[in-house]
């Protein structure tokens, strides 16, 4: 892992993610003067680092357009074409702008009469345009790849929780919008538990849900997003716990019927020692004090918080990351290239696609795979294919990766 310097000190990137409270004065220092952090992966060359406030915290991030200077294996390195939207469609659900995201969901935070179903959507924009609204799904995805989680950059085996909320919140960008509210207002990224810091973050979180209110006539909304950890059942649905702090959020039947069907995938392998799932919650308290979820995403990762369609997914995932590969996870944003792999690998010359079959046999998918094998025969892309009903996970054949400079 590289190292990051600020304020006179020098230290592992890792470091900084995983204690953000022990730096945050030195990180407040230096963001004052000079104005940015530094990026040890070149050493020929450090790149600057944004420093982001969110809450009482700090976080690093790429500096605007200099993520393709960062070293390979760099957690700030960006290559072009991964960013999820330049602002330029004023209509988009989702963009990305100086300030960082600005998103308009398709629920609201403000509800004037308290709805007892399980989604309540948002009738109006607040500058009256015509911009589309995008669902909790895409937003989640949006997130991780703004923040660079669904890259792997092979230079360590895991990643923490820790890690994960450092990278949401630089890549979310300190002054992004949510339905026009400060995301700091209405997003809630749960963070890695710490015993030094027990007292600290459970007095953050308290005053965020103390955001969450209703009178009866006008609710308050919010937006909580942590790993889930267990569903049970409960008389009128299913209580949620998320695994960095067990506190019950309630869901309804008809909002859990919903959810497992929609996101069977991530659904299914809630508690699976080699997955994870992370669920997005729009939560609103009722007259009781009782938080309950309106709406819900669910998005199943590996065990690295790679994001995954399927299971099959997650073990190539594990193992890649295991082999310490160079890899990303293509995440479709809008309508595109119908080429695109499940995972590429790009620590060869050139990059390899992964595809991972898993549902053989079926006519309209083994036409799809014919189309895609000879669209990639005719651009010359060589290509790992695993048919999961045929071998392990281990036995599907990776090429060897090209030795780093």
């Amino acid at each position: 892992m590289f190292e990051v310097s600020f304020d006179g000190e020098r230290v592992p990137l890792t470091e900084v993610q995983e204690n953000p409270a022990r730096f945050a004065r030195r990180l407040e220092r230096a963001k004052i003067v000079p104005g940015f952090a530094q990026c040890h992966c070149r050493t020929d060359s450090p790149r600057k680092l944004v420093i982001r406030r969110y809450g009482a915290l700090f976080h690093l991030a790429g500096w605007p357009d200099d993520g393709v200077y960062h070293a390979e294996g760099c957690e700030f390195r960006k290559t072009p074409g991964t960013a999820t939207g330049d602002g330029s469609d004023s209509t988009a659900a989702i963009v990305i702008d100086t300030d960082g995201l600005n998103v308009r969901l398709d629920a609201s935070q403000i509800q004037r009469e308290v709805a007892s179903g399980p989604r309540a959507r948002s009738q109006t924009t607040s500058n009256g345009t015509s911009r589309r609204a995008g669902p909790l799904l895409a937003f989640m995805q949006t997130l991780w790849v703004s923040a660079g989680l669904n890259s792997w950059a092979g230079t360590t085996d895991h990643r923490s929780w820790g890690a994960v909320n450092a990278m949401l919140l630089g890549g979310l960008g300190e002054n992004a919008r949510i339905n026009g509210a400060s995301a700091q207002d209405v997003l809630h990224v749960m963070r890695r538990y710490e015993e030094s810091e027990r007292d600290a973050i459970n007095a953050e979180f308290e005053r965020f849900l103390a955001t969450i209110t209703t009178d009866g006539k006008v609710s308050r909304r919010a937006l909580v997003l942590g790993e889930i950890g267990a569903v049970g059942e409960t008389k009128y649905g299913a209580s949620i716990t998320l695994r960095q702090r067990k506190l019950r959020y309630y869901a309804s039947t008809a909002l859990i019927e919903q959810t497992t069907k929609k996101y069977g995938h991530a659904w299914r392998a809630i508690a699976e020692s080699t997955a994870r799932v992370i669920g997005l919650l729009l939560v609103e308290r009722t007259t009781k004090g009782h938080l309950v979820i309106i709406d819900l995403a669910a998005m199943l990762c590996s065990a690295a918080f790679i994001p995954c369609d399927s299971i099959h997914e997650v073990a190539m995932a594990n193992r890649l990351v295991g082999l310490r590969r160079v890899f990303e996870k293509p995440i479709r944003m809008a309508e595109g290239d119908q080429m695109l792999p499940d995972f590429v690998l790009l620590d060869t010359q050139p990059a390899t696609h992964i595809e991972v079959y898993g549902m053989n046999g079926l006519e309209s998918y083994e036409e799809r795979k014919a189309e895609k094998r000879s669209m990639r025969l005719a651009r010359g892309i060589p290509t790992v294919e695993w048919n999961v009903d045929r071998q392990t996970v281990r036995q599907a054949r990776l090429p060897s990766p090209v030795q780093r400079t």
